[in-house]
This record gives structure tokens, C-alpha cells and sequence, in this order.
């Protein structure tokens, strides 16, 4: 008779299994006829990778699956469809929001481009983005949330330098 089991490999203390096939009669690390997959719980999350075409034509065979290989494939079935489905509802709904524009932040006031744009500025006055860079990158990484941005220009009335935060006395 032909089991799908366990067999431990990995030092001391520091199990790791690999899924195999192996005759009934063989010893736990024994001979076995193919290998299916790997487990490994000293990881967070515990690692499965299961062969699930070769697992189901050893079934059809005739092999008996051990009872921690059957949680450990229903586990790694229940954690491929989630990834598969969160694959698929992340790609639909990116392009949802694209074709319907939901979440994707316009300008108010679409200013026409002139005919020449004037030569970018060189030194580290070229490192502050413009504002339509700013629009752009805001409408590509947008989200529902609200987004704070940062006053850089001094209040109206406040003297150059003086913060709210000064504590000099």
C-alpha cells in the first residue's frame, strides 16, 4: 500500500518536511518513490508547496494520504484561491477605477500648456517638483483617503524664521 506522508529533513531542532509518496512499510525517512511538495513550520507563516496535480493523479492511484498531509493540502488549496482571489479583485477594481475614474483626483482648472515650455531649472531648485508633478503623481498613487500635505511658504504676518515652536527664552 502507498502512503502520502511526511518525511522529516533538517538538523536538530530544526524540522523541515518534504511530501512524499512512499511504500507503507518503509521507515518514516526512508525510501520513497517522488517528492510532492515541502513543509516548513519554522517560518511565520509555516510554508507549503504541494504539487497539487501530482498529489491528485497519486490519489487516483491509490495512495493514501496521512492525516497531516490532508490538513497541510487543504491549507495550502485555502491559501492559493485567497491569493487568487485577492489577485483578481485587486485587478478588477483597478480597472474599474480607471474606466470609471472613481478615485482618481482631477485638477479643478485645466490650464492650457504653452507652446514653449520654459527650460527646467538647474541646482537644487530642480529637485522641487512642480505642481503639475505633484497632480500627476497624486491622480497615479490616489486613494479614498485624505492626503495632508506640508506648508512650505510662511503664514501671512509671521516674521521670517519665527515658528509657533520656538521655547528659546
Amino acid at each position: 500500500m502507498l502512503k502520502i506522508r511526511l518525511r522529516r529533513i533538517g538538523a536538530i531542532r530544526q524540522p523541515h518536511y518534504r511530501i512524499v509518496v512512499a511504500d507503507a512499510r518503509a521507515p518514516r525517512d526512508g525510501a520513497f518513490l517522488e517528492i510532492l511538495g515541502h513543509y516548513n513550520p519554522r517560518t511565520d507563516p509555516a510554508t507549503i508547496q504541494v504539487d497539487v496535480a501530482k498529489y491528485e493523479d497519486w490519489k487516483h492511484k491509490g495512495a493514501q494520504p496521512t492525516e497531516a498531509v490532508e490538513r497541510l493540502v487543504r491549507q495550502f488549496n485555502r491559501a492559493a484561491r485567497k491569493a487568487a482571489a485577492a489577485e483578481e479583485t485587486s485587478s478588477a477594481s483597478r480597472r474599474t477605477r480607471t474606466a470609471s475614474g472613481k478615485g482618481i483626483s482631477r485638477p479643478t482648472a485645466v490650464a492650457e500648456a504653452p507652446a514653449e515650455a520654459p527650460a527646467p531649472p538647474e541646482g537644487p531648485i530642480a529637485a522641487i517638483p512642480t505642481a503639475e508633478a505633484v497632480a500627476e503623481e497624486t491622480a497615479l498613487n490616489s486613494t479614498d483617503e485624505p492626503v495632508l500635505e506640508a506648508v512650505t511658504e510662511t503664514p501671512a504676518g509671521a516674521a521670517e524664521g519665527s515658528t509657533d515652536t520656538d521655547t528659546a527664552v
